[in-house]
């Protein structure tokens, strides 16, 4: 003898909890996936920026000095900085400044997942 299921609408209010729960999982997985594409490219542009770092230390020619050799009386010249350089500087300090933002944000992202892992399915992809 078949039955016919009735749901009532309190099995109504709570599949579409469910599926906020889930969408609301994907959006946060979605936006996670976006910050960490955000995040290789900082990354790419820090090893560019590196090695631009290392260019301009290559510059300078370092050779050892004996302490009883030194004259107090004359001091060694200092290097020519040009507004480029020192343009390159600043940008990088953004660079890092932004990417210590991104991770702040990230490690609050990360403390909000703890409060739902009990929530999370492992291997389940969008709805089921």
């Amino acid at each position: 003898m078949a039955t016919k299921t009735n749901k009532t609408t309190n099995d109504i209010k709570t599949e579409q909890s469910l599926i906020e729960i889930i969408q609301d999982i994907n959006f946060r997985l979605t936006h996670l996936e976006d910050i960490e594409t955000d995040n290789r490219k900082l990354i790419v542009k820090l090893v560019q920026q590196g090695n631009t770092m290392v260019e301009f230390l290559k510059q300078f020619n370092v050779e050892e000095i004996d302490p009883e050799d030194l004259m107090v009386e004359r001091l060694p010249e200092l290097p020519f900085f040009d507004e480029d350089r020192v343009a390159k500087t600043e940008g990088l300090k953004d660079l890092i400044d932004d990417i210590i933002e991104r991770h702040n944000d990230l490690k609050e992202f990360e403390e909000e997942l703890e409060k739902y892992k009990n929530e999370i399915t492992p291997g389940q992809v969008g709805e089921s």
